[in-house]
């Protein structure tokens, strides 16, 4: 090839196939006999000051931290772009374009870790869920989900009360909600003590935090879909869309582990809001049930709400057998909405 590009190409190319024919000749030859010098004419030393980027060994910053840095200047740059269209369509002074220029200055993209001493967990009262799906609606505006069927990360399902331990005939495209003699039953990330999810992933992208939260890192994930199948509770969605938010859209309160926007082919799952739970607040979901059915906490603190319930009304887990130890638990406060049948009072 004539132009530069081509020429680094090919050189790139032939040091690959150097090292390629090294390899092979160190399967066959004795390691005495190998010349490690002209190995090493082939290799290139790189310091910390490099692998980080000199500014970022000198503050010492992290993997996380780099590149929760660079994320967040690469959305902020595309919400600025957003925004500047935006008000040259609407004017400088109108109230979409303020409210444009406002969002993109307050978009972060944060690397908090997690909290010492702390061990999340959630419960629902599934005698209070009425099925709304406002919390599976919150969640996709929080964590910035892209639009498409399928890739919610909360799932309602509508069964029979009588049939509840099992969720035999569950079903999750109900139209109408409450109905008497049903029960609705959100599922999602389980956060399990014990998650088959990460044991199965061939590159660590996904892991349990010491505060409970099971994470995936979106850089590191290949898309095997291997954690997916390992999830007994169905929690993980795998990713066929390339992202198609506005920037204009995103929420701009993110976490590097969190609701930053996925790229394509890569797994996803609920966090339990990582980005607001390690600030101290709830996840959007406990927020937004109109209702009150959920219940968010720290199992540490003997005054925390989900201790509260696990201590009044008793938990249950679902799929005991798959030896996981959720920590979403489900309990039933007795209010029953919806009735057990016609006629009965809520």
């Amino acid at each position: 090839m004539s132009n530069g590009n081509g020429k680094k190409i090919d050189e790139g190319r032939r040091t690959t196939l150097k090292l390629l024919a090294l390899a092979a000749l160190l399967s066959t030859v004795d390691f005495a006999v190998f010349d490690k010098s002209e190995f090493k004419k082939m290799l290139r030393k790189v310091g910390l000051d490099e692998i980080l980027g000199v500014a970022d060994a000198r503050q010492g910053l992290g993997d996380f931290e780099r590149r929760a840095l660079e994320k967040e200047k690469m959305l902020k740059s595309l919400c600025d772009q957003a925004a500047e269209q935006l008000c040259s369509e609407k004017g400088e002074t109108s109230s979409e374009c303020l409210l444009a220029r406002k969002k993109c200055s307050k978009l972060v993209v944060k690397s908090t870790p997690a909290r010492e001493g702390k061990r999340f967990a959630m419960a629902l009262d599934v005698d209070k869920c009425i099925g709304c799906r406002r919390c599976e609606y919150a969640c996709v505006m929080e964590n910035n989900t892209v639009r498409d069927a399928g890739m919610d990360w909360i799932r309602i399902y509508e069964v029979d009360r009588e049939a509840v331990e099992q969720l035999e005939g569950a079903r999750d495209d109900y139209l109408v909600a409450p109905k008497p003699g049903k029960v609705y039953v959100p599922v999602a990330c389980m956060h399990c003590e014990d998650p088959p999810c990460t044991m199965v992933c061939p590159v660590v992208a996904t892991w349990k935090e010491k505060d409970g939260i099971v994470v995936i890192d979106y850089d590191k994930c290949i898309g095997c879909k291997y954690c997916v199948v390992a999830c007994p509770y169905g929690a993980r969605r795998f990713n066929l869309f390339k992202p198609r938010l506005n920037p204009l859209d995103l929420n701009p309160n993110m976490h590097i582990l969190g609701n930053v926007p996925r790229p394509v082919h890569v797994v996803e799952k609920c966090t339990w809001c990582i980005q607001r739970t390690r600030d101290g607040g709830v996840p959007a979901c406990v927020e937004a049930c109109p209702v009150g059915a959920r219940v968010f906490g720290d199992l540490k603190d003997p005054e925390s709400p989900i201790r509260k319930v696990i201590e009044e009304y008793g938990v249950f887990v679902l799929k005991p057998e798959a030896g996981t130890n959720p920590r979403f638990f489900y309990f039933f406060g007795g209010a029953r909405t919806p009735p057990k049948s016609e006629g009965d009072e809520k």
